[in-house]
């Protein structure tokens, strides 16, 4: 993505977003599209605080094992065409990804820090 649409989706949403879910800090992958120095402007002027976040941090990111399991449980569906994948994928996320399995990976943030601490950076069993 390039930095001028990535700075276009954080005006049209990131400020919505944050004030409906009382979010007090941003965070981003530190892809070059979010690092840019416009993106970096835009939330710097608008005293949007980032959460620092190391950069290609799996073992950190939960979303990451959210699609191993979708690509896991879609190996198993007709996905034959970009059409059949998407109506696939938006059927997964509606009625099979269990709300639990979501809870289980938001609670094993701090787990997940403090071995990545321990291994002082290095991979993780994540």
């Amino acid at each position: 993505m390039a930095s001028d649409r990535d700075k276009n989706v954080l005006e049209k949403h990131l400020l919505d977003y944050c004030q409906l879910h009382q979010s007090t800090f941003f965070m981003h992958d530190g892809a070059p599209c979010h690092t840019s120095k416009s993106v970096t402007t835009w939330l710097q002027e608008r005293t949007i605080p980032l959460l620092e976040w190391p950069g290609n941090s799996p073992d950190l990111n939960p979303i990451d094992n959210v699609w191993h399991e979708m690509k896991r449980k879609l190996s198993t569906h007709d996905t034959s065409t970009v059409y059949r994948l998407q109506e696939e994928t938006k059927r997964m996320w509606q009625f099979e990804m269990d709300g639990e399995y979501f809870q289980i990976l938001a609670e094993s943030i701090p787990k997940r820090l403090q071995l990545v601490i321990k291994c002082k950076a290095n991979m993780t069993k994540y």
